[in-house]
């Protein structure tokens, strides 16, 4: 029965009695339960069924728990309320999702006797609103009064991780971008006195500049909202001039690498209401995500239509995301293109969701590719969400 619970892990669970009974097997008033419950990490302790049967004070305060009694027979993801605990009847542990959890990973390998590590990327549900963690999770076998049991911790590294984000997207743009300013600049002063490359020039200058000031501006705006202190500012916008301004921003031969870029030309042109900064930022980096996913030669179109009071914006590439990419393809920090990048698809789910009023989904197979769609109201006057 248990087995079709399951689409990974064992779903098998311990009655109550018997995590009570485990439970017991630990002195929460010793020494060592003490120092436990003052370290700032998660600590737990997990029978063969991964049930808590121990957690730290730090565990009860993310959970929100306040007795250790009330989170007893929980797995991990249920007490840091992921979201892919809630989607199969097994719990934690057992969905498709799981697969690529470093958690369940760490688990699993602990029971197998070996001390492991794993990063892995979990959205929670806060005060109704979803939350990208980046952890760290370690894990290894613990033996007590003849039982098998796992120590379990778990760290938050998304300071590392923002770091690591600075310094291989934002630094590595912003090089590549100075590194043209810089050019552009030589040229300029070795051509001044030719009015015609004096304008060439300039303009190109000009636009490097711009281009330099919107990534730091980029990066500015996902690190105010993370913290929520962005403060969109809602106004008048149409669909179609939207789309356009960023086409033409996109339609440049050093990021296209030969890749085709269409624009629908039946897409609608709707008035509607949002924050114009964020917009073009999601819309962007929707456009970018699927440039960066096309081989050369491969068309990647974008447009949008009208549905009842919303506007939809879609994107569409000739690519394919497996299981694992599309399982993954929100949670902060995962990227097909390798550590300390992956801010791209998570951003554009987290501003429209989070801040825009909007909803952002894909489909991907192999015989129609990649479509990403996000969809706002038609007249949207939000604020700092709740």
């Amino acid at each position: 029965m248990t087995n079709d619970l399951t689409k990974f892990a064992p779903a098998e669970r311990a009655d109550h009695d018997e995590v009570v009974r485990e439970w017991r097997c630990f002195d929460t008033d010793s020494p060592i339960a003490t120092l436990l419950n003052l370290m700032p990490e998660v600590v737990l302790i997990l029978n063969r069924q991964r049930q808590v049967v121990f957690a730290n004070r730090a565990a009860l305060e993310y959970s929100g728990a306040e007795e250790l009694e009330t989170v007893l027979g929980m797995r991990p993801g249920e007490l840091l309320r992921c979201k892919h605990s809630q989607e199969s009847e097994g719990g934690c542990g057992t969905t498709e999702a799981c697969r690529y959890c470093g958690a369940t990973h760490a688990m699993l390998e602990s029971q197998e006797g070996r001390s492991v590590t794993e990063e892995c990327r979990i959205t929670t549900y806060k005060d109704g609103n979803e939350e990208a963690l980046d952890l760290r999770a370690w894990a290894r076998p613990l033996e007590m009064a003849g039982e098998d049991f796992t120590f379990f911790t778990l760290s938050d590294i998304a300071d590392q991780k923002r770091r690591e984000s600075l310094e291989r997207i934002f630094l590595h743009d912003m090089m590549n971008t100075a590194t043209a300013l810089k050019g552009f600049s030589w040229m300029l002063s070795e051509n001044g006195e030719d009015a015609e490359s004096v304008r060439k020039y300039g303009d190109r200058i000009s636009v490097l500049s711009e281009r330099m000031i919107a990534e730091i501006q980029a990066h500015r705006q996902l690190l105010a909202a993370e913290r929520g202190e962005l403060k969109p500012n809602p106004e008048p916008l149409n669909s179609y001039v939207l789309l356009q301004d960023v086409f033409l921003d996109c339609c440049r031969p050093e990021m296209l690498a030969r890749r085709v870029l269409r624009l629908d030309e039946q897409s609608a042109s709707v008035d509607f209401v949002s924050d114009p900064m964020l917009m073009t930022r999601v819309l962007e980096n929707l456009l970018k995500n699927a440039i960066e996913a096309s081989a050369p030669g491969e068309r990647v179109s974008m447009g949008c239509y009208e549905l009842r009071d919303e506007v939809v914006f879609w994107v569409h590439n000739a690519g394919y995301m497996p299981e694992g990419v599309r399982l993954q393809i929100f949670n902060r920090s995962f990227s097909t293109k390798g550590p300390g990048r992956g801010l791209g698809t998570y951003s554009v789910k987290y501003l429209s969701e989070r801040y825009l009023g909007g909803h952002v989904s894909f489909t991907s197979t192999e015989e129609d590719g990649t479509r990403f769609e996000a969809r706002y109201p038609r007249d949207w006057r939000g604020g700092i969400p709740n």
